[in-house]
Parts: C-alpha cells; sequence; structure tokens
C-alpha cells in the first residue's frame, strides 16, 4: 500500500507520452467515469497509468489509487487493496468490475475492516458489506497476529467507526 503521495506525470486523452496498450484500454474504459468523479490520471515511467479519486463532491475522501501496471488493474482504498479482473476477460470487463467496486465504496454498500493488535500494529484488513455484524470477525489468516481492534472505514474519514474485537 502507498505512503507517500504519487508523483508520475499528469496523463490525459491527448497525452502522447508511451503507455502500454492494456493501459490504454483501461484509461478508455474508465475516462467518462473518472471525470465525473474528478479524478486525476498520472503516467508512470514503466508505462502504466494510475488514477487517483480523493473528492467525492466536495469532501475529502480517503484516497482511492487504481493502476494499470502488469495487465491488471491494482484497486486501493481504506487500507485494502485488490487486483482485478475477477471474472472479465479483457480491460473493459476489468475497469467494469473496478467501478462496480469503487462504486460500493463511495456509496456505503461495502466497508473496509482494518485489523490492528494492541501495539497498533496492521494484522489486516478485508472488504465488509455494510450490514454485516459489527464487529466484524478478523479471518483466520489474521488470528496469528492478535489482533484487538477493528477499524470499519468509508471513503470519509468522519464516518469510521472503531471497536474491540
Amino acid at each position: 500500500m502507498r505512503t507517500s503521495k504519487p508523483s508520475g506525470t499528469p496523463f490525459t486523452a491527448a497525452s502522447t507520452d508511451h503507455i502500454d496498450q492494456w493501459s490504454r484500454d483501461v484509461f478508455r474504459a474508465l475516462s467518462d467515469w473518472a471525470e465525473t468523479l474528478n479524478g486525476c490520471w498520472t503516467r508512470w515511467n514503466e508505462g502504466y497509468l494510475l488514477l487517483e479519486i480523493d473528492r467525492l463532491g466536495d469532501d475529502a475522501i480517503d484516497p482511492i489509487l487504481i493502476d494499470t501496471s502488469d495487465e491488471e488493474i491494482h484497486v486501493e482504498f481504506g487500507y485494502w487493496e485488490t487486483d482485478l479482473p475477477e471474472e472479465a476477460l479483457d480491460a473493459e470487463g476489468a475497469a467494469q468490475e473496478a467501478i462496480d467496486l469503487v462504486s460500493d465504496w463511495l456509496a456505503g454498500a461495502i466497508r473496509t475492516a482494518v485489523f490492528t493488535n494492541e501495539a497498533g500494529s496492521w494484522c489486516g484488513s478485508m472488504v465488509v458489506d455494510r450490514d454485516a455484524m459489527i464487529p466484524p470477525a478478523p479471518s483466520s489468516g489474521m488470528l496469528s497476529f492478535n489482533p484487538t481492534r477493528v477499524e470499519l472505514r468509508g471513503p470519509r474519514r468522519r464516518d469510521w467507526e472503531t471497536y474491540r474485537v
């Protein structure tokens, strides 16, 4: 997960910088949607793109990062990350999976559950449905890290909730 501010080169439909074909296809598939969310595209030296969305209307939100490296779409938000496609066979289908996932996050249909131990060290993160049991139970893979707290996160920090596990 990223811990520093991205520093790629701004990228638009008019850019002539080289990007790989997968990135170009994803860019075309996501551009109109990203524009409605005031997303910002940057190009990275390896020829892939990063889309950052950090506002929802007038509200600042926890950043959503979507990159196109290695012919996948890497989606990151709420201290959780995943690679797509899960089922799609092409860039356009993978882009739609990313749109659906991020739209669910922005609409509050899903939240992330970020587990930490007594020392505050990260134990793992997972996505939970909005109506899931509170607090959610850590996955079996997290138990060896002794999680004691879970923070349920949505896009706006003011909506985050913390519980003992």
